[in-house]
């Protein structure tokens, strides 16, 4: 049984992860917000984006970009997103279930990764150790998570138009988690290559209807200059990397919004076990009490007779 003494300094400890926790909390909520301000101000550029895309496919009349061509799938690249750090309860996990259902789904493919976040690097690394696993990370890019911007995702995405036009690879799919609500993220897989304008306004449509925001629809006529194929061409690769950084930005708010959710309930834990062995120390002390007072009381009885 824990002595008074033992039990005093558990609860100092207790206290001083609570505290801890809670200011974790309250950073993750910072980090949140601007996380969330960022998603929220890149999905009518996205949008945007799409729609152009859109005009200038028309207008080719058929000419379309390599990048927007389909062909059957021999070997597939995953670009695999999560954090860089963990107490961000089952942020991570999800995202690795998730590639695992899916690498399942497209079983007798040939594989490969690319990793955004320490945490997907070492996941994917202990699925490719495994006797049945195959493939390999030609690419890991921790540091992007930390300021992601078009001009940050410039490298991955050269990377992964080169191994697609080469054909390396013949499908480029994007596992990462779109952050929803305060208490709701999803983890989705998204096709990024070959591109599919349809898909990708589907999902944007998607999105802005999970977030409950009006959208405010502007029709405009486009005046193309040199030409329509030109522009296309230098357009595809443009829309990768805002695909990528905006999957990025996602991913931020969601980790950071489960990362808060996490260290309030570390809290919330803390204060309850502190509660707990506050009752601990008291029901010992007093018994300790108690004990005095009987052999007090005993002594002084035998005094007296």
């Amino acid at each position: 049984m824990a002595s008074a003494r033992d039990i005093k300094r558990r609860i100092k400890g207790v206290k001083s992860t609570g505290k801890i926790t809670r200011a974790m909390e309250m950073i993750s909520a910072v980090k949140m917000r601007k996380a969330v301000q960022s998603v929220v101000a890149i999905r009518p550029y996205a949008e945007s984006v799409i729609d152009l895309l859109d005009q200038l496919n028309i207008a080719t009349k058929g000419d379309s970009h390599p990048l927007l061509t389909e062909r059957p799938v021999k070997k597939a690249l995953y670009v695999v997103i999560t954090s860089n750090r963990g107490l961000c309860g089952g942020f991570n996990t999800q995202v690795v279930k998730r590639l695992r259902s899916t690498l399942k789904e497209d079983a007798g493919r040939e594989q490969s990764f690319i990793t955004i976040g320490k945490k997907g690097e070492n996941a994917v690394r202990r699925l490719l150790a495994r006797p049945n696993g195959g493939g390999d990370i030609i690419a890991s890019f921790p540091d992007v998570l930390n300021t992601p911007t078009a001009e940050s995702m410039r490298p991955i995405a050269k990377i992964i138009i080169e191994e697609f036009e080469s054909r390396r690879v013949d499908r480029v799919v994007m596992v990462y988690t779109d952050y929803i609500s305060l208490l709701t993220q999803a983890v989705k897989v998204r096709g990024l290559l070959p591109v599919a304008l349809k898909d990708t306004r589907k999902a944007l449509n998607e999105m802005q209807a999970e977030m409950s925001e009006e959208k405010n629809v502007v029709q405009a006529e486009y005046l193309i200059e040199p030409s329509p194929k030109k522009v296309l061409w230098r357009m595809i690769p443009r829309l990768i990397e805002m695909e990528l950084c905006h999957a990025v930005l996602e991913s931020n708010a969601s980790q950071e919004s489960a990362r808060m959710l996490a260290m309030r309930n570390a809290t919330d834990a803390a204060k309850d076990m502190v509660a707990d062995l506050t009752l601990a120390y008291n029901q010992l002390r007093q018994a300790k009490i108690t004990q005095e007072i009987a052999e007090l009381s005993a002594g002084m009885a035998a005094v007296t007779h």
